[in-house]
């Protein structure tokens, strides 16, 4: 039997959370898909979790690196990359090794596939990192499902634009990857979402209302670089997508949001924005007054800001709950570290 769809999971050390992400996608295995998993170099003995389910599942492939040569040297965007490239399905579904499918979840990205859509974009349910508390019911929320044509390209890129960086929610034709020249973003973090914008396509998008995907919030393995990550990275992705107005970017980010006071402000409370990160970008953030208060910012204790921004995020946000449990991560983070240099 041919195989129509490709779960593809780039891993890195993740003996905690790996098997019950694999168990979300065994219990509801179709002919026709396949689960293509490539490890980044674990050390905490993923591999032995993943290869006990090699062995009860021939639908499961698993490839280390230093397995093959491409697989050597990879970061998260390579990995990602080289599954889609042993994939063999007409349509791979990028997922992250953390996350968790929803019953019924194949069933329908299975019934996207076969419709003929390029792209499918996934809704998210977002929950904290035992799963116990939903964050968000689904992301994005609409009440049904939307099919884009390539006429209705920025209606589509203004729908999900703000929920792709969830790996999990795209899914797309496995020719169409490798048409679009990945290999330019890697080093991103962001390659899945430079492969479906780089341009627009030529056939259907599909938004699927229903959450299948469960994300699990503040357990991201670039927490360290997130302001680089989302500050930098990502507006210079957005950025350089063809086909798009700048109206329509701006719905995605500013193109240099770290000019501007009141986002850095934001972001030390969450605890992204520090006096390093302030050093990096002195001489590109604008006249000398700005500089002084992008410093004052940078140096402001965190607990000084948590309760102004819970006031933000109650009412300015749109997930306030989401919003929330971030801004909790980063102090919880900010003492930790605070009572181990003392």
């Amino acid at each position: 039997m041919s195989i129509e769809l490709s779960i593809c999971i780039p891993t890195l050390n993740r003996a905690g959370f790996i098997g019950e992400t694999i168990d979300s996608i065994v219990a509801q295995l179709e002919p026709g898909v396949e689960v293509v998993i490539v490890d980044g170099g674990s050390t905490d003995g993923s591999d032995l979790i993943v290869e006990s389910y090699v062995a009860l599942f021939p639908q499961i492939r698993y490839v280390q690196r230093g397995a093959c040569e491409k697989a050597s040297n990879a970061g998260f965007d390579r990995d990602c990359s080289h599954a889609v490239q042993l994939a063999t399905g007409t349509h791979c579904w990028l997922m992250t090794d953390d996350d968790v499918l929803n019953p019924g979840a194949i069933a329908r990205v299975l019934k996207a596939v076969r419709a003929g859509h390029d792209i499918a974009i996934v809704s998210c349910e977002v929950r904290d990192l035992q799963l116990k508390k939903q964050l968000l019911r689904a992301r994005p929320d609409i009440a049904h499902d939307y099919v884009f044509s390539p006429s209705d390209w920025e209606g589509f890129f203004r729908m999900v634009i703000a929920h792709v960086t969830f790996v999990g929610a795209v899914v797309v034709r496995r020719s169409l990857w490798f048409e679009r020249q990945p290999e330019d973003y890697f080093g991103t973090g962001f390659v899945h979402v430079g492969v479906v914008f780089r341009r627009p396509v030529v056939g259907t998008s599909i938004v699927l209302a229903a959450p299948l995907v469960v994300i699990r919030n503040g357990n991201g393995q670039w927490s360290a670089r997130a302001f680089d990550i989302f500050m930098r990275r990502w507006p210079q992705l957005v950025w350089s997508f063809e086909g798009l107005s700048d109206a329509a970017k701006r719905v995605a980010t500013p193109r240099e949001p770290w000019r501007m006071l009141s986002v850095l402000l934001l972001q030390r409370a969450y605890g992204r924005y520090s006096i390093l990160e302030y050093e990096a970008l002195q001489d590109q953030i604008g006249p000398t007054w700005k500089k002084v208060m992008a410093r004052i910012i940078a140096r402001l204790p965190l607990g000084l800001l948590y309760w102004p921004a819970r006031v933000y995020g109650h009412f300015r946000h749109a997930d306030p709950r989401f919003f929330n449990e971030t801004l909790d991560g980063a102090m919880r983070a900010d003492v930790e570290k605070r009572q181990a240099n003392s």
